[in-house]
């Protein structure tokens, strides 16, 4: 088997996940200083509440660590670095336990820094970009929100009122005014918990425009933020009163602490999800593949990357171009880039879609894949997938090339019958301009002839040469209607089997819909028609034939039916049909029985 090698346009940093080596020792170097920085910061709080210092440290490191992880990656380091910054923040929230210095003053401004991290690196994951505009409004209120009200809060306070009693504070008090200073908390306590609900309907609005495996990366973080936010908002409320101790103020420090855990936790599950996922697709892409088939191995890549509009399209070396799986050539851009337009195809050019470029061990082109642009952030899943699928994509190849071979002689066939249409038009418009009036012109010199002379024997033979010549006229119009009716170009193929209906005698009823078409349908259905009604009246005997016209959407749907019984197999007398109808990509299917007569069913398209 050749090993199948994905071509990416960027250069990429390595081809191991980032959860070993050198970055997981990174990782954790930050953490563990994280939690250094939370050890120091609340000490004198931590030597009595042993498990909140415990819990606490926990949360701290493993925010850092996670992002650390979330850094090494290209899309997934704006929410890597927040989060970072979100667990030092958190750590340094903690310096209000020191009731002395800056630390209570620092203390709001590092607890809201944490709230807006954390919210804005959710809003970045996975994709490193906000989303829409409702993502922006919300961090823009977020920032006014989360340092206006700290801001407030010891503009109109004494630290005693927030819970600060120790004689080093840094407190400005600029205008201290009990009064205001209570709206000042009400307020804070109502803004903080609508600035929660509103980031919970921002998060639910980003679901339904994201791809399958971006919304299963993202759900669970979704919801563990969604639980932090309101959580933090609720617990928040009890300490936004005048005069709270600085016991109850860490303590809901250390609550919030212990609820925040499930952020880093559900990242965690998440990433975890997607490692599988990349473990388990050899086998699932096994599974669906097999037998392998064209169709097969491009729904076996949709199914294993929740992608149900990917495309695939196969490089055909002997015809030197792409074609799609029905082995139709595409015209596409196998430069391999990210943003590779195309042309001649409906699918390019729709800076939504991402192109990946797929090659044999040799480097010769195998196939190009385009998906949709939320799997960008599955770079790695999509490239197990490919790799897994690279035996079965080497046999689509193949049968992709003989799809190709085979679309050829149809098409060739196509612009046979395209041209056999053309060439009946001219034969039938010169026997009409041409030998028609060339004989009725002789019929008119014989007729003067005849008038002139005075011998009995040579009118008798002017006579005889009339009526000879009008009976090769009857025959000569009669051919012309043959190769190409009047009324078939004139008024369609209704009124031109009409025609073919009265000649036959036999009761047929007709059922053609008043609508033109193309001339190589017109022409084609008007010969297979008219070869239809012959084998129903010669061959089968019937006694009654129905014919049925209609478009059904895209397809034109055309059936003849009778009541005869032909001695011979049916489908081999009309084989005849088929290869007229397949070169205008249709199909025909005869059912035959002595008993009950003969249907006649053709399929085609139409547009």
């Amino acid at each position: 088997m050749e090993r199948v090698v994905v071509v990416i346009s960027a250069p990429r940093r390595r081809l191991t996940p980032p959860w070993y080596g050198a970055e997981a020792r990174r990782a954790l170097a930050v953490g563990l200083a994280a939690a250094g920085v939370a050890l120091v910061s609340g000490w004198p709080y931590w030597q009595e509440h042993r498990i909140s210092a415990a819990v606490t440290l926990t949360s701290s490191a493993a925010i850092a660590i996670e992002g650390v992880l979330l850094a090494t990656g290209g899309r997934t380091r704006p929410t890597g670095r927040l989060f970072v910054l979100a667990a030092f923040a958190w750590a340094l929230n903690w310096l209000a336990s020191w009731d002395a210095g800056p630390g209570p003053l620092l203390s709001p401004y590092m607890q809201a820094q944490f709230y807006l991290a954390l919210g804005a690196g959710v809003l970045l994951y996975p994709g490193g970009r906000l989303e829409c505009l409702a993502d922006r409004i919300w961090l823009i209120a977020a920032c006014m929100i989360l340092w206006v009200c700290p801001t407030a809060l010891w503009v109109f306070s004494e630290p005693e009122w927030a819970a600060f009693r120790g004689r080093t504070v840094w407190w400005p008090a600029l205008y201290p005014d009990m009064e205001v200073f209570r709206v000042v908390l009400k307020a804070s306590a109502a803004l903080y918990l609508l600035l929660a609900l509103s980031f919970v309907v921002v998060l639910l609005l980003r679901l339904p425009r994201m791809g399958r495996l971006k919304r299963a990366l993202t759900l669970p973080v979704t919801g563990a933020l969604t639980f932090v936010g309101i959580s933090a908002a609720l617990s928040q409320r009890p300490i936004m009163e005048a005069s709270v101790t600085l016991d109850d103020l860490l303590r809901v420090y250390a609550l919030q602490g212990a609820v925040v855990i499930l952020v880093p936790l559900t990242l965690l599950a998440s990433g975890v999800r997607i490692r599988v996922a990349e473990l388990t697709v050899a086998g699932r892409m096994l599974r669906l593949t097999a037998p392998v088939t064209v169709e097969r191995v491009r729904g076996a890549l949709r199914d294993v990357l929740h992608d149900p509009t990917l495309e695939l399209w196969f490089w055909a070396p002997v015809e030197g171009v792409y074609v799609d799986t029905d082995g139709r050539p595409v015209a596409v851009d196998d430069s391999g880039g990210d943003h590779a337009e195309a042309w001649g195809n409906p699918a390019g050019g729709d800076a939504g879609r991402w192109r990946r470029k797929v090659l044999t061990a040799a480097g010769d082109p195998l196939a190009i894949v385009e998906l949709g642009g939320s799997l960008r952030d599955h770079g790695s899943l999509v490239e197990a997938a490919l790799v897994a699928g690279g035996r079965a994509l080497e046999t689509a190849r193949l049968q992709a090339t003989v799809h190709a071979n085979l679309e050829q002689v149809r098409s060739a066939y196509e612009r046979l019958v395209r041209a056999e249409a053309v060439e009946r038009e001219r034969l039938a418009r010169d026997l009409h301009d041409g030998a028609q009036q060339r004989l009725l012109a002789l019929g008119a010199m014989l007729a003067t002839l005849e008038a002139v002379s005075g011998e009995a024997a040579v009118k008798e033979h002017t006579r005889t040469c009339r009526r000879e010549l009008m009976a090769a006229l009857a025959e000569l119009r009669s051919l012309a209607r043959e190769v190409q009716p009047a009324l078939l170009v004139q008024d369609g193929l209704g009124p031109a089997l009409e025609v073919v209906a009265e000649r036959i005698g036999t009761r047929i009823r007709l059922d053609v819909e008043p609508r033109r078409y193309s001339r190589e349908i017109e022409s084609t259905l008007y010969a297979v028609l008219c070869e239809a009604l012959s084998y129903a009246v010669d061959r089968a005997r019937a006694t009654s034939v129905s014919v049925r016209v209609r478009p059904d959407g895209r397809e034109l749907v055309v059936e003849v039916s009778d009541d005869g019984g032909s001695p011979g197999d049916p489908a081999a007398e009309l084989a005849g049909l088929s290869g007229r109808i397949r070169a205008l990509r249709g199909h025909v299917h005869v059912d035959g029985d002595p008993d009950r007569g003969t249907t006649v069913r053709m399929v085609l398209p139409c547009e």
